[in-house]
């Protein structure tokens, strides 16, 4: 009867355990995961400061998502804009708050790779005056999220994102679309179309991460609205803290005064909710 018990025991506890450990906390790509997790993001772009034009712009973001044991979650961003502008006559300076996001999520665990599904609204809560109408350039540093700068307006968000672990490298794939779901300053860019894809290698106490993000706003149109950054960084671990620096460099982005930008981060998983 006692090894029947054990036997009971160990098969209750297995599926708590079976999943690998698959979470990539990324800087730059989508940031959920299967994990509950509280995020920070900062952001420092340099620009090429002109005769008439100098920016400062900088980016933060406060994120979190929840997901139970069914792998059932959801989660809110909360978007802000550092501006400095001093463009020609004009010039002001502002603190910025973007389009809020809220949504839920779907988590499948498949041995050694989790699938991740998420569906949200971005709320139209942004600022639209003085410098805040420059907050489209704070969007570089999590390119994806674009849709979250754009003034006055709301959308649909759908996206998928596998992720896995083979030895001590890591991977992870985002694919999502944006739809306008209003036509006033969105129209122009709808669809908003992101594929990502990244990769790392776990040295036990670090991670070294590289990752690559593209983001194509209205394929159908004529004009090119499509960009992509890449990153290197690396994140750290310190328990369920996930601090983490990195280095992003523009690719083939519609502003050429943008040289890159130094990114920062922590995110803390809150394992207990699972």
């Amino acid at each position: 009867m006692k090894r029947i018990a054990m036997l009971s025991m160990i098969a209750f506890a297995a599926p708590q355990s079976a999943h690998a450990d698959v979470t990539f906390d990324s800087l730059s790509m989508d940031r959920l995961t299967p994990v509950t997790t509280l995020a920070f993001d900062f952001g420092y772009e340099v620009w090429d400061d002109t005769a008439t034009t100098e920016l400062k712009v900088m980016s933060i973001n406060l994120a979190g998502h929840f997901v139970n044991r069914r792998g059932v979650g959801g989660y809110l961003t909360i978007p802000l804009s550092y501006i400095d502008a001093r463009i020609g006559p004009f010039e002001d300076t502002e603190l910025a708050l973007g389009n809020l996001e809220v949504g839920g999520l779907l988590a499948r665990h498949f041995g050694s790779t989790a699938l991740l599904f998420h569906g949200g609204l971005v709320l139209g809560t942004s600022s639209d005056d003085g410098a805040a109408d420059f907050m489209g350039l704070a969007s570089f540093t999590r390119f994806g999220d674009f849709v979250h700068r754009i003034q006055n307006s709301t959308w649909l968000r759908l996206g998928m994102s596998p992720m896995g672990r083979v030895g001590s490298l890591f991977w992870r794939a985002d694919a999502g679309i944006d739809l306008a779901l209003d036509e006033d300053n969105a129209i122009e860019y709808s669809p908003v179309i992101h594929l990502n894809v990244g990769g790392g290698i776990d040295l036990g106490g670090a991670q070294i991460l590289a990752e690559l993000v593209n983001v194509f706003a209205n394929p159908d149109d004529e004009s090119d609205d499509t960009g992509s950054t890449f990153t290197i960084g690396a994140r750290f671990a310190s328990g369920d803290l996930r601090p983490g620096i990195g280095l992003l460099l523009p690719i083939d982005l519609p502003f050429e005064d943008f040289e890159f930008a130094l990114l920062a981060s922590l995110a803390v998983h809150v394992r207990g909710s699972r």
